[in-house]
């Protein structure tokens, strides 16, 4: 009689652990189900808005290119034209450098010398 008792005890307890493993692992499997997976769409979206308001906010493609150490002709002329004296042309920082009367798209070599110069 004990032995029966024993047994049926037994059997009592491991159908409850085995209940309980098995109710864990749909709760586990719900949970799962519920999350979103990878990286949230907000996240990602905010992410790009944040690059792309970084590179509008760039003053050229190579200073965007190589983090700040390089920049390309027009964006090292345009600096230059803004604080520096051009010898060649002899015009005042903010002044476009010019030949002949017409305005140039850049700035003569020795304005940005100058600017780099002067600058701190």
């Amino acid at each position: 009689m004990i032995t029966v008792l024993a047994a049926a005890l037994t059997a009592a307890v491991f159908w409850c652990l085995g209940y309980r493993a098995h109710a864990h692992a749909a709760a586990f499997r719900a949970e799962q189900a519920a999350r979103l997976h990878g990286p949230h769409p907000a996240a990602v979206a905010d992410e790009i808005a944040i690059g792309l308001q970084a590179l509008a906010e760039a003053c050229c493609d190579r200073w965007w290119t190589s983090a700040g150490a390089e920049h390309d002709r027009p964006c090292t002329s345009r600096w230059a034209t803004t604080v520096a004296c051009c010898p060649e042309c002899t015009v005042e920082p903010g002044i476009p450098c010019h030949e002949d009367g017409q305005p140039l798209a850049y700035a003569h070599d020795r304005r940005i010398q100058e600017a780099k110069e002067t600058s701190p």
